[in-house]
């Protein structure tokens, strides 16, 4: 968690940092459930944070900032961060956000309204990434046709890992603007709970879901492997907010209805895809499609006006299953969506009777190579041994 010894060489350096940075996402990734609190606290992280590709190629050295420098508004940044090191940010930013959701027992006494909240805080990290990331402003297309135009070559590594960070901005977006969860966070506050608020933070949370699939589609159009095995937890996160949007009735017109429908056809279709690699994929479309079925029940939770109501225990328990990561990726088939209640084991429609077509033909490759956010992390970490840790759960058959 310190700086490696000066007298190292250089290269040597680096791959150590980048070995502790890669420990430290993992960590970040498998911690997006209730019984699995983060391991590293940020406040013990003092090495920089890895340097760009070039620089690393070179066997060259060159200083960056710390985590803690990158999250302070008042610093002064050296230079914008490396791609890897936009990931670092959103895992530190995307780790906050999972503690707030899983781990904070206690309701906030203060409300999420007020600028001195957790939810206000994170909210202002999360704009960290628009001041060191131009790809808020540019899609990944343009920046491929950009590369093709001027006849440079693509850093395929960079690409992937502004493509994961900001896919980790929209799941943070997402996750706090759940509507199930701010339900449960405005709740203590009763009727002095702004409608408008909540109005808000449905059409955020609905926002940032249809991005996040957006983000996917340009990225796989553009040839990106959209391959790593956290993406179908992004995917299915939102596929479950858009599968709840379908049912805001006084708002939805019937193109509104088609357009959301869609979005949520979209994000099963790439699960399917992803579940030809990873088996907890198949599992979140599996629940994804039999919560689509019941989700109409939870109509109640994008109405402001019942905000004071308590949830069903049952309901509750449904609406854990679709955020917590072991829950979401273990089997449905062996274990019950909801054990205590009439939600069982329903059957499982077929892809016509969703009405789930296809993406169309096979998308350019990059002439073969992946652009894993895991890829060229470390020589020494490769991409089978830090998934095998991202999907094993020792001693037990859930999903991490």
């Amino acid at each position: 968690m310190t700086e490696p010894e000066a007298w190292l060489p250089h290269s040597e350096q680096e791959e150590r940092r980048r070995a502790f940075w890669s420990a430290y996402l993992i960590d970040k990734l498998i911690s997006c459930g209730k019984s699995r609190p983060l391991v590293i606290l940020d406040q013990d992280c003092n090495v920089q944070l890895p340097c760009d590709e070039e620089t690393f190629n070179r066997g060259e050295w060159k200083k960056t900032n710390t985590l803690d420098q990158l999250l302070n508004w008042n610093t002064e940044i050296i230079d914008n961060p490396s791609g890897f090191g936009l990931v670092i940010l959103m895992a530190s930013i995307f780790g906050r956000c999972t503690r707030y959701v899983h781990q904070n027992r206690k309701a906030d006494e203060i409300p999420p309204w007020d600028t001195k909240s957790e939810f206000a805080g994170i909210n202002s990290s999360l704009l960290l990434l628009e001041s060191y990331s131009k790809l808020g402003t540019q899609r990944i297309s343009e920046i491929v046709l950009q590369s093709h135009h001027t006849n440079t070559d693509i850093d395929r590594q960079q690409i992937g890992h502004l493509i994961f960070a900001h896919t980790l901005y929209h799941l943070c977006h997402c996750l706090l603007n759940h509507p199930f969860l701010m339900r449960l966070r405005l709740k203590p506050f009763g009727s002095k709970a702004p409608a408008s608020f909540a109005t808000r933070a449905l059409q955020t949370g609905c926002d940032h879901a249809k991005q996040l699939m957006d983000l996917i589609r340009d990225a796989t159009e553009s040839g990106c492997r959209i391959e790593s095995s956290f993406y179908a937890y992004c995917i299915a996160v939102a596929g479950g907010i858009h599968s709840l949007a379908s049912h805001l009735e006084h708002q939805n017109t019937a193109r509104r209805q088609s357009d959301i429908l869609h979005y949520f056809n979209e994000s099963v279709e790439y699960l399917e895809r992803l579940a030809k690699l990873w088996v907890h994929a198949s599992n979140m479309a599996l629940r994804l499609r039999e919560f689509h079925t019941m989700s109409h029940r939870f109509a109640s939770l994008l109405d402001p006006k019942c905000l004071a109501e308590d949830l069903d225990p049952s309901c509750e328990e449904v609406c854990w299953s679709m955020i917590d990561y072991a829950i979401l990726g273990a089997d449905p088939r062996k274990k019950p969506l909801v054990s205590k209640t009439g939600f069982s084991n329903l059957p499982s429609p077929s892809q016509s009777q969703w009405a789930l077509g296809t993406l169309g033909p096979d998308t350019p490759q990059f002439d073969g190579n992946s652009t894993d956010i895991f890829s060229g992390l470390t020589p020494n970490m490769r991409l089978n041994d830090v998934e095998y840790l991202l999907n094993c759960s020792p001693g037990t058959n859930d999903i991490v």
